[in-house]
């Protein structure tokens, strides 16, 4: 009779055994190159989700919503550089270009790093700051745009 440790049914229990064992002595290797953490502090409530478009020039909403308040700090969601920060359309809007292709844009948000900085994840970049021209879309609340 073959010992339960050499029956190959039992292979793919000590493979993910052996990864677990691995993982756990060697968790820098374990977490993905591009992680991403919340732009606000947790718990995070979310007031509205993405909706995709149904075309490039249709309409959705690109992003999401959550609840915030004014003052409440922004840190960043991944590495990468300060790529924008000032107002469009009375709105004041921060943005981070990140390694991996993404940019991360905030609404309303500001900043004092200058454009260029480079940023960790999870390091305050700012803070919400809605203007008195700013009117919130998630009106009556405050929300910040990500």
């Amino acid at each position: 009779m073959t010992p339960i440790l050499r029956s190959p049914r039992f292979l793919p229990f000590l493979v993910l055994l052996f990864s677990m064992v691995w993982i756990s002595q060697h968790p820098s290797v374990a977490q993905a190159k591009s992680s991403w953490v919340l732009p606000i502090q947790a718990p995070a409530m979310l007031v509205r989700s993405y909706l995709a478009p149904n075309s490039d020039y249709s309409a959705g909403h690109r992003g999401v919503d959550y609840s915030v308040t004014s003052g409440q700090k922004l840190v960043s969601p991944s590495d990468g550089v300060i790529a924008f920060k000032g107002t469009v359309a009375n709105k004041p809007v921060l943005s981070v270009q990140h390694a991996d292709g993404f940019k991360s844009a905030f609404e309303p948000a500001c900043s004092l790093l200058p454009v260029g900085s480079k940023v960790l994840m999870g390091q305050p970049i700012g803070w919400i700051c809605p203007s008195l021209l700013y009117k919130s879309h998630c009106s009556p609340w405050l929300c910040l745009h990500f």
